[in-house]
């Protein structure tokens, strides 16, 4: 009996600090939001990965087939929209926001999305 009553406390002690370490990410605002972004090597990938590295940003992952960037940041500390920006001066159109002609003009040749022979 006494270990089932061990057994309980100590699965009522891995409950209750899961919940906690839960509650301490919604405290610290963390966020996993998702964007389409425009590109198509790993180059590509290479440079929209590092733009999207702003302050406060935890993980990022985009893959050249699915053209989708993950982000993982602290709300607190950056915006989808500021990591959107920063992604689009780097050349790479998304969702939020297209880049400029300046920003695409400087990626390399083999990295124009816009090119007719490259597919999206």
């Amino acid at each position: 009996m006494k270990r089932i009553v061990n057994i309980f406390l100590s699965l009522l002690f891995l409950i209750a600090f899961g919940a906690n370490a839960y509650s301490q990410d919604a405290k610290k605002g963390i966020k996993t939001d998702t964007l389409q972004v425009a590109g198509i090597c790993e180059m590509c990938e290479e440079r929209i990965e590092n733009a999207a590295l702003l302050k406060g940003v935890k993980k990022v992952e985009w893959t050249p087939e699915s053209h989708v960037l993950i982000v993982v940041y602290r709300a607190d500390k950056v915006t989808i929209e500021q990591i959107a920006q920063s992604v689009a001066d780097a050349g790479h159109d998304n969702e939020v926001m297209n880049t400029s002609e300046e920003a695409y003009d400087k990626i390399h040749s083999c990295c124009k999305y816009r090119d007719d022979n490259h597919s999206h």
